[in-house]
């Protein structure tokens, strides 16, 4: 509907909302400032522009993943939490989610500064804040897969306005093509949004563009060791098989979305994904806080489950729900 010249006036007289609207001549052409970096360099800001991801190997030291580890293998929110979709064979995922910012060690990890900051370099010095995070788990032997989906498949669908975000996913043990690494199709971002279809048991990115994008770029392999972290473009083309020796494969994947990318309050996920400011925390945080070995095992283990399977509640197309932070105590 046009809105400028004489409609534009009729509308305001009959007493109809309009947008805000400018000339196309009014349009600034100067060049937008330099962006500064505060973690990496433009290289590494190209090479994620130009590849949809990045490797940042080492960016947690052993005795911080350490923590981690043992914080997945002790805490019962985490065992009674795990959830997650069926892969295109019926084979269903195992993941813990979470939306907000808990006050614990996985709150740390998605506030931490060199995080934090990393992400922001690469999403061009916007203000951003935390979408969700999973700690994906594949134990021994696992069949499950992720098929080839673009997390902004859903999170479009969830009212995420631009694919202004980005997901920092950081091994917690070691990750490779036979534990199932994801693998990521190389400047796949740069297709834009990818319809999302039916594949089998799952949802998934249309096979005919997974087929002619991989005939033409790159089939990027993420193998890390502990501390190592993968950023890649919430357009990134990226998918992962099972579990094939007998050692797990976890990751933490943090995923931040651009402040103004946050969805509108009549959205599908404003409730579990709305805009909430992110206060970081020094890097040196993770270790001066013992956070490992203080977990109140007691009180975690009157926690709710995360009830993934609620229909009537902030569902992405995969069928699977995201807590603001931790379920509510259960009340005795």
């Amino acid at each position: 509907m046009t809105r400028l010249g004489n409609n534009h006036t009729n509308h305001e007289s009959n007493g109809e909302n309009t947008m805000p609207t400018i000339s196309v001549k009014t349009l600034p052409t100067d060049p937008s400032p330099s962006q500064i970096l505060n973690r990496l360099d433009q290289s590494q800001v190209d090479a994620y522009n130009r590849d949809g991801l990045l490797l940042v190997p080492g960016l947690f030291n052993n005795d911080e993943i350490d923590l981690l580890k043992q914080l997945t293998q002790i805490d019962p929110t985490i065992e009674h939490g795990i959830g997650g979709p069926l892969d295109s064979h019926g084979n269903a995922s195992e993941f813990f989610a979470f939306s907000g910012v808990p006050d614990d060690l996985l709150g740390a990890f998605v506030r931490v500064e060199r995080l934090v900051k990393t992400s922001q370099d690469l999403l061009a010095g916007q203000d951003i804040y935390h979408w969700h995070t999973k700690l994906s788990f594949k134990p021994p032997g696992t069949k499950a897969r992720w098929d080839w989906h673009q997390d902004y498949g859903s999170w479009y669908k969830e009212g995420a306005l631009y694919p202004n975000s980005l997901t920092a996913m950081i091994a917690v043990d070691p990750v490779n093509q036979e534990n199932g690494c994801v693998e990521i199709i190389r400047g796949s971002h740069r297709c834009g949004r990818i319809d999302h279809i039916p594949v089998g048991h799952s949802m998934g990115a249309d096979p005919q563009w997974v087929e002619w994008l991989l005939e033409r770029n790159d089939l990027v392999l993420c193998e890390m060791t502990p501390g190592d972290c993968v950023f890649f473009h919430s357009n990134a083309l990226h998918s992962s098989g099972p579990n094939l020796t007998d050692h797990p494969r976890t990751v933490l994947q943090v995923s931040y979305n651009a402040v103004d990318s946050a969805p509108p309050d009549k959205s599908l996920s404003f409730a579990s994904h709305r805009f909430e400011p992110l206060t970081t925390i020094p890097d040196t945080a993770l270790l001066s806080h013992n956070w490992g070995e203080t977990v109140d095992v007691k009180a975690h283990a009157k926690l709710a489950r995360i009830r993934n399977s609620d229909p009537a509640r902030d569902q992405n197309i995969y069928g699977y729900t995201f807590n603001r932070k931790y379920p509510e105590t259960i009340k005795e």
